[in-house]
């Protein structure tokens, strides 16, 4: 998901979204004081980890910063620990907190807890040296991060540098009266890419200007078989893995959606004539990919005013790899952080609770009560218009996927924003005409190595 993520999410939810390599021995001086402060199945308190109280400092966005649920959450924190939680705020929201971090970071910085909104940014600071490894911290304390989020957690060689918050995935989005129409059922459940194309085949109607299909124009979408087959966008020796067949079938196959198959318009159609991110909304395509957070615009019937219903399901996938694309949020800790012990039980508090305050959300635990899980779903569903009839249910098998792994949707490693900038290039070379398809890959691939290698230097 792009930038668009972060400032809708609290549209969808109203979860806060703040954003959503130590030494041995610092490792093992901190998690002697580290324990779990609420319980993975309940909301009981139990000792605080702190024993002196402290005063630590936490990124956040202004918009964040505002919120009167961030207000609550900080002093509910102050009750359960005795710590008191400072923001450090930055002007503006999305990535813009990024720039002061990186700053603040390569001084070391005073700021204990950093806000990682996304893959790319979780990447970028764990494989900078920049945040605490928290394996032997966790372990020691009794905290069962595996148990607890699954498939949403996420490791750089084995190492955990940050405990979850939030998990965003991919779904479908529907037209119903497109569907009613053209008398084609709904889609609902596991189904694969091959359905998802033979039902836009039947409900593209060249006539009325009516697409089956539309996908954005995310340099994600290039590799999108790729990456729900989880195939690495780098080889075991580092170097650029773009020349892995999948690659090449991913690209070759989005371009056939709208070059050869039509069911969806052509790249060259997407940038020419400018079609916007929200484009379904306009009644014209029965069928949208896109992030969940795209939910906010089905909600917003103020500036989407319709006389057709909506429908949402999960997202198609490849027989190779039966999994879901998506990202998880979350913090992690300065590896400078003066108070590193508390630092930690804050980061785990945040991880057990977080998805609680300013409404329902999508916490990134594979543990929750049922209970807690229909009262996070009800109230999301509470959100859509009625006639458009979108359950807990509905929402439950989209958000969650427990039939479906979990795969990163962005390639990030070593040259993350460089990577998808050349997939983007080369990629699109390809998608309207410019370059043979195998042409296109082999520059993806030698670009991207020799970014890599600019990179290993510039790091040495």
């Amino acid at each position: 998901m792009n930038g668009r993520n972060a400032s809708v999410t609290l549209l969808i939810g109203g979860m806060i979204v703040l954003s959503l390599a130590g030494c041995s021995t610092k490792n093992d001086e901190i998690a002697a004081s580290v324990a779990p402060t609420v319980s993975p199945s309940s909301s009981a308190v139990t000792t605080p980890a702190a024993k002196e109280p402290v005063t630590l400092k936490w990124y956040s966005t202004s918009g964040n910063a505002n919120l009167p649920a961030t207000k609550t959450l900080l002093e509910d924190y102050k009750k359960v620990s005795g710590n008191t939680v400072e923001l450090e705020t930055v002007a503006g929201d999305g990535d813009v907190i990024y720039k002061k971090i990186d700053i603040d970071l390569s001084t070391s910085g005073n700021v204990d807890v950093i806000p990682l909104q996304n893959p790319i940014i979780h990447a970028k600071y764990a494989n900078s040296g920049f945040l605490l490894p928290l394996n032997d911290i966790y372990k020691q304390a009794g905290v069962d991060y595996e148990k607890k989020y699954g498939k949403y957690l996420t490791k750089f060689n084995d190492k955990v540098y940050m405990l979850p918050t939030g998990a965003g995935t991919w779904a479908v989005f529907y037209n119903k009266k497109i569907f009613d129409d053209a008398k084609v059922a709904y889609p609902k459940g596991e189904w694969t890419w091959d359905q998802y194309v033979e039902t836009a085949k039947k409900l593209t109607d060249p006539s009325k200007g009516i697409y089956g299909s539309n996908f954005p124009d995310y340099d994600n979408t290039f590799y999108l078989l790729a990456a729900q087959r989880g195939i690495s966008g780098y080889k075991a020796d580092g170097t650029s893995n773009y020349d892995d067949p999948s690659f090449k079938e991913s690209l070759q196959w989005l371009g056939d959606l709208g070059n050869k198959l039509k069911i969806q318009p052509s790249w060259l159609e997407t940038k020419s004539k400018k079609i916007p991110y929200d484009v379904f909304m306009n009644g014209k395509y029965a069928m949208q990919f896109t992030g969940t957070w795209f939910a906010f615009a089905p909600i917003d019937l103020k500036t989407y005013p319709r006389d057709w219903k909506v429908g949402i399901t999960q997202p198609p996938v490849d027989p190779s790899g039966k999994n879901m694309i998506g990202i998880t949020s979350g913090n992690g800790i300065n590896k400078f952080s003066k108070h590193p012990k508390e630092a930690a039980d804050f980061v785990n508090w945040l991880a057990d609770n977080q998805y609680k305050y300013g409404g329902s959300g999508t916490p990134a635990r594979v543990d929750l009560a049922k209970d807690d899980t229909d009262k996070i779903f009800n109230e999301m569903a509470s959100k859509f218009p009625a006639a458009d009839s979108i359950t807990s249910e509905d929402l439950k098998d989209v958000f969650l996927t427990p039939n479906l792994g979990l795969k990163p949707e962005k390639i990030t490693g070593s040259i993350a924003a460089e990577y998808g900038k050349i997939i983007l290039q080369e990629g699109e070379s390809y998608l309207v005409g410019q370059k043979p398809l195998d042409d296109a890959i082999k520059a993806i691939k030698s670009r991207a190595d020799e970014a890599i290698d600019k990179a290993k230097t510039l790091k040495n």
